[in-house]
């Protein structure tokens, strides 16, 4: 089943404090599924361990090193439309970060696997399915 993945999914896996069992079973459906990221999915990634160790959550090294790992998923990269991700903004009240990936499920009409709770009831409301 083809799948829009978030990277809150992946931050869960990989941040010793935030780990569950749903983002590891989410996470581990991208090797047997397809798994589809916003462009911007990387940046968001490597922001999100950037953040995380600064704070002190894990170590630098251990950062670079989930980058590395979260970077060789099998990922398919699409470029959402930006002013589809405007539009979406503004309709549903969410970041236009968060917009790519609602609007990437709204073209491939696939479900959206997130911990994000305002992301999660922003797809609901667009008629998505949320994955957990």
């Amino acid at each position: 089943m083809t799948f829009i993945l978030d990277a809150s999914v992946a931050l869960a896996v990989v941040l010793p404090d935030e780990g569950t069992p749903v983002a590891q079973r989410l996470l581990s459906a991208v090797v047997r599924d397809e798994a589809i990221v916003s462009s911007l999915w990387h940046y968001e990634v490597a922001s999100g361990l950037h953040n995380a160790a600064v704070r002190g959550r894990l170590s630098q090294a251990d950062a670079t090193q989930a980058l590395v790992v979260l970077c060789r998923l099998p990922l398919r990269i699409d470029r959402p439309d930006p002013v589809h991700l405007i539009d979406l903004s503004r309709e549903l009240g969410l970041s236009v970060y968060d917009s790519s990936y609602l609007s990437l499920c709204l073209k491939e009409r696939a479900p959206i696997a997130t911990l994000d709770g305002r992301l999660a009831n922003a797809a609901r409301k667009a008629g998505v399915s949320v994955l957990s």
